[in-house]
């Protein structure tokens, strides 16, 4: 089985949610002799492949460009939408005056993707149901769930330690790409309050917005790790905060979870779906549930999460449901 990978062209260059995603996946049907390669280009030549897998319809226009791709090339096409409407996002005090408007303006793309695709693969079942309220049609679908790196099994907190030995002893941890969306302003103010100390892991998005993060005296950026070093910061953490606008469900939080972090996510998005009462929810725009979940998080225990976590999203046995769905499309 040969599949094509396509996503925007800056996925390496602006990593999100999405990246990880798409590159895990590949890396994992690799080992399961599924030959994976990733094109950028809205016009590559598909007639070695067997389909076309396309990842993310927030950003639409690329995407777009791949199913019209496609279409005209008589090849099948696998979606993973990753897909929440921002409504609530755009509405916000601070937000962009146009930006609902544009994102109602691209949706006629999106529905097209959305019914014409042979198979999508949602994130959750929660995910898939929005999308059948926002769309009139939906084609077929298989949820396929995000996961975490099988070798962040295991991991201890000695080598996050030994490269930043400063740190307090107990941290609030927040991984993410440093933006509004991700909503570490309010969770830097919660935490301040508090004088609880936060550390900020991550590319920055937004010069401004991180400048307004950063002007917490409790607040220290580290920057982007990754692999050994990522998952020993979550296990070093005695908590991990996405208190985001709205996840799918947030990869990082899959992952501190994993590496037996208690979690903090936001209540919007499909994190119950994954979590379930094992974690703990805030609401974006509900200080005092922000304020209890971080006074609660030094008290709880990580283990039955780490522990659920563990069982059902590794990103080996993702690939496999993956493997599955690929093969309901070649039948």
């Amino acid at each position: 089985m040969k599949v094509l990978f396509q996503i925007r062209p800056d996925f390496m260059k602006n990593p999100a949610g999405d990246t990880v995603q798409m590159v895990s996946t590949g890396q994992e049907l690799n080992n399961l002799d599924v030959k994976v390669q990733i094109s950028t280009d809205p016009n590559v030549e598909l007639s070695p492949y067997d389909f076309v897998h396309i990842f993310n319809i927030t950003r639409i226009k690329e995407s777009y460009m791949f199913f019209l791709n496609a279409q005209k090339q008589k090849k099948r096409v696998v979606l993973s939408p990753v897909y929440w409407p921002p409504n609530a996002y755009f509405k916000r005090e601070d937000a962009s005056t146009n930006a609902l408007a544009v994102w109602k303006h691209m949706q006629p793309m999106r529905a097209r993707l959305v019914s014409e695709s042979t198979l999508l693969l949602p994130n959750s079942q929660i995910e898939m149901n929005v999308l059948q309220q926002d769309f009139l049609k939906t084609a077929p679908y298989q949820v396929v769930p995000n996961g975490f790196p099988d070798s962040f099994m295991g991991t201890t907190p000695q080598l996050f330690r030994k490269q930043f030995p400063n740190l307090p002893k107990e941290f609030i941890l927040c991984a993410a790409r440093i933006s509004a969306r991700k909503n570490q302003h309010w969770l830097a103010r919660i935490s301040h309050e508090l004088g609880v100390p936060l550390v900020l892991l991550g590319p920055v998005n937004d010069q401004k917005y991180f400048e307004s993060v950063t002007s917490f005296s409790n607040v220290i950026h580290i920057g982007t790790l990754q692999g050994e070093l990522l998952a020993s910061a979550y296990s070093a953490a005695t908590t991990h905060a996405l208190p985001s606008w709205f996840e799918t469900p947030g990869l990082s939080s899959i992952e501190a979870g994993a590496c037996g972090s208690v979690v903090i996510s936001t209540d919007q998005g499909s994190p119950h779906e994954y979590f379930r009462d094992m974690a703990l929810y805030v609401h974006p725009m509900d200080d005092a549930s922000l304020r209890t979940a971080l006074e609660q998080s030094f008290k709880a225990s990580p283990r039955p999460l780490m522990q659920h976590i563990r069982d059902h999203y590794p990103w080996s046995k993702v690939a496999r449901m993956t493997l599955e769905a690929y093969q309901t499309v070649i039948k």
